[in-house]
């Protein structure tokens, strides 16, 4: 991916001051996603019109980027908005103010405040595309991992973020062993389509 990304240099460069232009009129004290948007932008295009789970909304950055690029998709932005021991300084009463505010003008977002567990046990809508940026602890990671899936349509694509992010003293505590426990155990019934500014995109093969 690095290498490809030599030939799109400056596309990645334009996207992300875009993003980070949009982001002047909206309230985000922390920007994560701008670096990422070329490749959300080259991904999600492969679809002529999706349904995107995110995993992790924060302030919104990823969901209004989707949400305003690709406006005939439909969004639900699962989140609980309660911090944990990767963001102890932050208050998430006023992130998730934030998110209230910088998506009011789209209408094809839908705010889900809940843990992601009790969200995939009361619903088992399909998406197109997922994206996990959630709580970054492997236990959790592998279950969001796991449930998502199970919901994901054929031929579509789950995005992980913070895949070889390390908080934790223990590497098994880490996004990447809980990922890569998972994906062996799904038999190479997908196929890993990018890897960059420390995102997996992953493509779930079409079962017969």
């Amino acid at each position: 991916t690095k290498i490809k990304n030599i030939f799109f240099k400056s596309q990645i460069k334009k996207f992300k001051k875009d993003n980070k232009f949009f982001l002047q009129k909206k309230n985000i004290t922390h920007d994560y996603f701008s670096p990422n948007a070329f490749n959300f932008q080259i991904t999600l295009e492969n679809y002529k019109s999706f349904d995107f789970l995110e995993i992790g909304s924060f302030e919104g950055n990823a969901t209004m980027f989707v949400a305003r690029r690709f406006p005939n998709c439909k969004i639900v932005s699962v989140d609980n908005w309660i911090g944990t021991e990767e963001y102890k300084n932050l208050n998430f009463n006023h992130l998730e103010k934030n998110f209230d505010e910088n998506v009011k003008e789209f209408k094809n977002i839908t705010k889900i405040k809940s843990l992601s567990d009790d969200y995939f046990k009361n619903y088992n809508t399909e998406f197109d595309i997922i994206y996990i940026d959630g709580y970054h602890k492997a236990e959790q990671v592998y279950k969001d991992f796991k449930n998502a899936w199970k919901v994901l349509r054929n031929n579509g694509t789950i995005i992980f973020d913070d895949y070889i992010w390390q908080f934790y003293n223990q590497i098994s505590d880490n996004p990447c062993f809980a990922i890569n426990s998972y994906l062996a155990e799904l038999n190479k019934n997908y196929k890993i389509i990018r890897v960059s500014n420390s995102q997996l995109f992953i493509k779930k093969n079409e079962q017969t």
